[in-house]
């Protein structure tokens, strides 16, 4: 099925910007940049970037989790673009956001390939209590979720899971029905709540368990051709 639009469509940036400084998952490697050839010196420039494939926004392959899970080039490259909704979770009362949470937007989510969870947490980067208390799906919230058969599911925090989590029970939850997880989306509150195709196109990486994206929305009035 191709998505055509009727006119340009308005492209919304959701990828954090790599750079030096940047926030890491705690406990993990930081990246590192350097510039060993410049324009200046060399007549030309090249920077060495050293990052973990989890690192800034990026996606989750069911390899991640399980050894005999889907690699990202295993996936396919249709497994990362489709049609998505946007849920807006600001108002929720604690850290974790229930199914009860979940059914009003229930509308919105069919025929989707992608949900995105607005958090509002992605204005947390960059300072140290966005690893702190940020909201996570109940186990009874995923399962509700899962029932969709999403490609892919995107949050605007570091993690599905608690920052003190070992099990990993979400995470494991959706990875193991191949849904990929996109985490440290940004920007959501720019988007509709649907009527918009979401790309998170990952690096070409050889048994790739995860990735960085550059996650983008593509919004406008279109039409689809069979």
């Amino acid at each position: 099925m191709d998505v055509i639009f009727s006119s340009k469509p308005i492209v919304t940036d959701l990828s954090h910007t790599l750079a030096p400084g940047m926030p890491y998952f705690p406990g993990t490697e930081p990246p590192v940049f350097a510039r060993p050839f410049t324009v200046a010196s060399h007549g030309f420039a090249e920077q060495r970037i050293t990052l973990l494939t989890h690192c800034g926004t990026h996606m989750d392959a069911p390899a991640h989790l399980f050894a005999a899970g889907a690699t990202l080039e295993q996936l396919g490259l249709s497994h990362f673009i489709g049609p998505a909704a946007v849920l807006d979770l600001t108002r929720s009362p604690g850290p974790l956001v229930g199914s009860d949470e979940l059914r009003p937007f229930r509308s919105l989510l069919s025929g989707k390939d992608f949900v995105l969870l607005r958090t509002g947490w992605s204005s947390r980067w960059g300072n140290d209590d966005y690893f702190r208390a940020f909201p996570v799906l109940a186990e009874a919230a995923a399962l509700w979720l899962a029932d969709f058969h999403f490609k892919g599911i995107g949050v605007d925090a570091v993690s599905f899971d608690r920052i003190d989590s070992t099990a990993l029970p979400i995470h494991r939850f959706f990875l193991s029905r191949n849904i990929v997880l996109i985490e440290n989306l940004t920007n959501l509150e720019s988007l509709p709540a649907d009527e918009f195709l979401f790309c998170c196109l990952p690096l070409k990486l050889a048994e790739g368990d995860g990735a960085p994206v550059r996650a983008v929305a593509l919004s406008g009035r279109a039409y689809e051709k069979k």
